[in-house]
């Protein structure tokens, strides 16, 4: 396989008992591309994204991701290429009873050997990438504006400097000025 294409995803066809939601879709993503899926709500955009992050089968049809065969691999295979990309859910999906820091800290904590002392720098770290000051760390995510959230949500999904970056509706329900920034953010990011 080609070291430049993270993302490959062929003749993917996706069924929910009559539904056809995919049909033999194919699509290659080369390191450094910055590519945004637009359609229609039920279009399916949500579902290719978890059948590319192994959380969902397609029907048929293969995926690749940074290599992997998410489909055929073992689960240590499975677990090392899942440490290689970030992810930021609808929502954001950040833990309501952990302030952010800890909310940017859990990945840390669970994939890497990092000790205590330098977890507050790279937490402090991943919020400024994300467009936060470290004074936000404190904060519990209820107390959060909606713009706010999900660049705590970016943060967490930057914590262990992932290849590939996925972000399902990052700026669904943001304003357009709020929207727009995080967009530029992104780019930067890129």
């Amino acid at each position: 396989m080609n070291d430049d294409i993270l993302i490959d995803v062929d003749r993917v066809s996706t069924r929910f008992g009559a539904q056809t939601v995919h049909q033999d879709l194919s699509l290659q993503v080369r390191r450094g591309d910055l590519v945004a899926l637009i359609g229609g709500s039920g279009s399916g955009k949500s579902v290719l994204l978890r059948e590319i992050i192994g959380l969902q089968r397609p029907s048929a049809g293969t995926v690749r991701l940074l290599g992997t065969d998410m489909w055929k691999a073992s689960e240590e295979a499975l677990a090392a290429t899942r440490k290689r990309f970030g992810m930021m859910f609808q929502e954001g999906a950040l833990f309501s009873s952990l302030d952010v820091a800890d909310n940017v800290a859990t990945p840390l904590r669970e994939h890497t050997d990092e000790r205590d002392a330098l977890l507050p720098r790279l937490v402090n770290l991943r919020l400024m990438l994300a467009g936060l000051t470290a004074d936000v760390g404190a904060k519990m995510p209820a107390q959060l504006s909606g713009g706010m959230k999900k660049r705590a949500a970016l943060a967490r999904a930057l914590a262990l400097e992932p290849e590939v970056l996925f972000l399902d509706e990052p700026t669904s329900g943001l304003d357009p000025i709020t929207a727009r920034n995080f967009d530029e953010l992104l780019a930067f990011l890129n």
